[in-house]
């Protein structure tokens, strides 16, 4: 029986994550998984309720699969140690104990006279989402997904007038010097456009995904023909019945992986004016060519490589809060 990491390292045992996922190691599993959901390495598990927005809980499942797997693999990678695909030795599980991330992947989180707009604009963002306590990837070979509500490109705030692209998409990676970088920055919609507001698809009304971050998305088609993140998992929407075209304390809040919540775009051959039809409450790019640039992006996540059925974690964040604490 293996109770914890440290024992591995005491008692120089040699053994293989299939061990760990013995009942009786299961405590071991536990701690190795938080271990590297700490690190910024393994997405944590995200949970929410109808009374509760989503966000990463301090729940590990236990069991040393694939994406597990895959963050001890760029653990080793970042800390230059050989590793055996399933194989934990002593000496990776002791420098794996001792790994600190601000030592193993440094993030640069304060602003620079010298930094660009789109520098300071994610160094803006990823201080907010670490104040909300939301999770970040933090190796150069992973993709942070990211809408913010109401922002223009360079980050000022709009008016967030009802059935117009004025929320953006943003896909951000943190260099190996631990600069953030901008890797997509582009016009959406984090919400239902005039036509599925006045004439829901639902009866209690059209659904306007709620602020969090969620593990919901994976590679496949939109409506089976376009590209696009569809949703897998749950995700925490307000059902705006008055059609005001708000969030409000009147919204009856629905919970669910059902909803067909995807992350896509519009149309090949034009750039609409307004959202319309396009959205019914999913993410959506406005620009064609722009999606997939965005999908092009995100695919080179080493978490989707290893895995091609993983779900891409999400963070939807309200550009009016951010700017509360982080002024342009």
């Amino acid at each position: 029986m293996i109770l914890s990491l440290q024992q591995i390292v005491d008692e120089k045992h040699i053994i293989t994550t299939d061990d760990l996922n013995q009942q009786t190691n299961r405590s071991a599993a536990t701690e190795l998984q938080k271990k590297l959901v700490n690190l910024g390495l393994l997405d944590p598990m995200m949970r929410g309720s109808k009374t509760e927005p989503f966000g990463p809980s301090n729940e590990s499942d236990g069991i040393i699969g694939l994406n597990t797997r895959s963050a001890l693999y760029e653990f080793c990678r970042l800390a230059k140690i050989k590793y055996t695909d399933r194989l934990l030795e002593p000496k990776l599980v002791g420098k794996l104990l001792a790994a600190d991330v601000d030592k193993l992947i440094p993030l640069d989180w304060e602003t620079h006279n010298q930094d660009g707009v789109e520098t300071r604009l994610a160094k803006r963002i990823l201080r907010y989402m670490r104040r909300k306590g939301y999770w970040i990837a933090r190796s150069p070979n992973m993709y942070n997904i990211v809408y913010v509500e109401g922002m223009n490109t360079d980050g000022t705030l709009n008016n967030d007038a009802f059935d117009e692209w004025n929320d953006r998409r943003f896909v951000i990676r943190i260099l190996a010097t631990g600069r953030p970088e901008i890797v997509v920055n582009d016009q959406s919609t984090t919400e239902p456009g005039r036509q599925y507001t006045q004439n829901p698809l639902n009866p209690r009304g059209a659904a306007r995904i709620a602020f969090g971050q969620y593990k919901a998305w994976t590679v496949g088609l939109h409506q089976n023909r376009q590209p696009a993140l569809v949703q897998r998992g749950d995700v925490r929407v307000h059902r705006d019945g008055n059609k005001n075209g708000k969030r409000d304390t009147l919204d009856f809040i629905d919970v669910g992986s059902w909803f067909g919540i995807n992350q896509h775009t519009t149309a090949k051959d034009k750039i609409p004016p307004y959202v319309g039809l396009y959205s019914a409450g999913c993410l959506v790019g406005r620009r064609y060519a722009w999606h997939l640039k965005f999908l092009s992006a995100v695919k080179k996540d080493v978490r989707y490589k290893r895995n091609s059925s993983y779900l891409f974690v999400t963070a939807v964040l309200a550009g009016d809060d951010l700017a509360k604490y982080e002024p342009k």
